[in-house]
């Protein structure tokens, strides 16, 4: 745990230097994917870096092409979220055990969702950009909370967490986001939990 804290501390300097460099980075209509770094998902120093760096090239895109963005979210932005384990914590509040081909297609449509609404949010505006602020180790470093500051929503921006863990791949992806008190897990806990109460488990499988 000791080490842990060590490292994220190097990594938050890191970081902040390597911001300050990648801000100064020009990003044109004429790229076509996002800019890979030569890092390891299986670190989680690494995955977190490449996640930021992934965002932030995301939501800095000199021209915004909605087949463009859709094509960079499905192949950059959503590998690095850990869905499987996003929908077997949503599912958790509904106590119902799904089939494998249930949960594949919960999961799917779960994802889905989620990554659209992504695109919608990024549609709303231009020339956002997240700062990273910290990186903080919990449940005995098993998950790593990395704070980020949005800019280009409000005045002041606001503050995104997100929180990575080690997927059952050994890969180090996020396994929520948290703006404020709400979460990822928890918006998509009561929609699941108040659509099940009106229309059943399977009725809710045909509306997620």
């Amino acid at each position: 745990m000791k080490k842990l804290n060590i490292t994220l501390l190097m990594f938050s300097i890191l970081t902040s230097s390597f911001t300050l460099a990648y801000e100064n980075k020009p990003i044109t209509n004429k790229d076509t994917r996002i800019y890979e770094a030569p890092v390891s998902e299986y670190n989680p120093v690494k995955a977190i870096q490449a996640t930021i760096v992934k965002l932030n090239q995301l939501t800095n895109m000199a021209t915004y092409s909605p087949q463009m963005m859709s094509f960079l979210v499905n192949q950059e932005i959503t590998p690095l979220f850990d869905f499987k384990y996003i929908a077997d914590e949503v599912l958790s509040a509904i106590r119902v055990n799904l089939n494998d081909e249930e949960f594949k297609y919960f999961s799917n449509s779960l994802k889905q969702n989620a990554i659209n609404t992504l695109l919608s949010k990024l549609a709303q505006g231009r020339s956002r950009s997240l700062d990273f602020i910290y990186a903080r180790p919990i449940k005995e470093g098993n998950v790593i909370i990395v704070r980020l500051n949005a800019k280009g929503y409000f005045r002041y921006g606001f503050n995104l967490d997100l929180s990575f863990h080690k997927s059952m791949s050994g890969k180090w992806k996020v396994s929520d986001v948290a703006l404020g008190r709400d979460s990822l897990i928890k918006y998509y806990q009561r929609m699941v939990l108040i659509k099940v109460r009106r229309y059943g488990v399977y009725g809710m499988l045909g509306r997620i």
